[in-house]
């Protein structure tokens, strides 16, 4: 029997790639995922609290790394949110334990109480299964929400389900990291559980390393600074934070005739003027901000901020070739 050499070398390659990069992307080495998940809690509580009017909390248990082995396994009566992270081309899992779902069923009916043995624990129905949907749905706006103090990367549930099939380019093995948090309405809690796979954070490992830890540990509860109008001054900065605007970048701008744009087809060839591909200039709600040089890093175009645009009419006229 032969051995292929270069396949084994190729595997052992790969294996190694990911042993550093799950070294790489514990959450103890990534300041800015701890800011993150600082932050989700509160905006959790903003998010989930107004679907019932029994009063909210939700506490971070603890944020480690793990393999989606050890974390996807679905105990009885729980429940999974599938989750899509478009910008990354990548999927989550949220999971929900049985007392999560119990609770949030009965929260969200309009239960103004519970006994003191809490809800009855059951096996989730269809109707279960649509409710739960609406606290993954919360969930993944929630998150979204706590990225955006860094990136912007919208999640969308795609499916609730009661057994977790992994996707074709995850195993079990996988590196992920897990953030578990507690789901408390008054007298009783249950867990829910975030997934994320290590590969799906490489893109802004950069960004998630590079937050200071000192913002880190005050996103994750530290106390404020005494003022005259805290709440509404950290309200207003949570606010502009999680703000979201639209970039636009302009290669050129010339008018062109009606009559042209009539022959317009598939195919049509639309010449510019300038000379140079690499100057664009950087607008936002289509006010001019930045010029900006046009360049490519892994594939996908990019844009680096060069000069302040200059409002002046002549400088203007030169853009649009007045």
């Amino acid at each position: 029997m032969s051995i292929d050499v270069t396949t084994e070398m190729a595997a052992a390659h790969k294996a190694l790639e990911r042993a550093l990069s799950a070294g790489q992307n514990r959450p103890d080495r990534l300041p800015g995922l701890q800011m993150i998940f600082g932050q989700l809690p509160r905006v959790m509580v903003e998010e989930i609290g107004n679907l019932s009017v029994l009063p909210l909390k939700v506490r971070l248990l603890d944020l480690t790394a793990s393999t989606l082995g050890e974390s996807c396994d679905l105990p009885p009566n729980a429940l999974a949110g599938v989750v899509r992270a478009e910008r990354w081309r990548s999927w989550l899992y949220f999971l929900a334990d049985d007392m999560t779902t119990a609770l949030f069923v009965e929260a969200a009916s309009g239960s103004e109480g519970f006994s003191p043995l809490g809800p009855t624990v059951r096996k989730p129905t269809k109707t279960d299964a649509n409710v739960v949907r609406i606290l993954f749905k919360r969930m993944a706006r929630s998150l979204t929400g706590a990225f955006s103090l860094l990136v912007d990367i919208p999640f969308e549930v795609t499916n609730v389900v009661d057994k977790i099939e992994l996707e074709p380019q995850l195993s079990k093995s996988s590196p992920v990291i897990v953030a578990r948090l507690t789901i408390e309405y008054p007298g009783h809690a249950g867990i829910v559980t975030i997934i994320i796979p290590q590969m799906a954070l490489d893109p802004i490992r950069d960004q998630l390393a590079d937050a200071t830890t000192a913002d880190a540990m005050a996103s994750a509860g530290s106390p404020p600074r005494p003022s005259n109008d805290s709440g509404w001054s950290k309200q207003l900065a949570d606010e502009i934070a999680r703000a979201f605007i639209d970039l636009s970048g302009i290669l050129e701008e010339r008018p062109i005739p009606l009559g042209e744009v009539q022959k317009f087809a598939v195919g049509t060839v639309v010449e510019l003027v300038s000379p140079s591909m690499s100057r664009v200039r950087l607008d936002s709600d289509e006010v001019p901000l930045f010029w900006c040089e046009l360049g490519k890093t892994d594939g996908a175009l990019t844009l680096r901020v060069e000069d302040e645009f200059d409002h002046s009419k002549d400088a203007v006229d030169e853009f649009y070739g007045l």
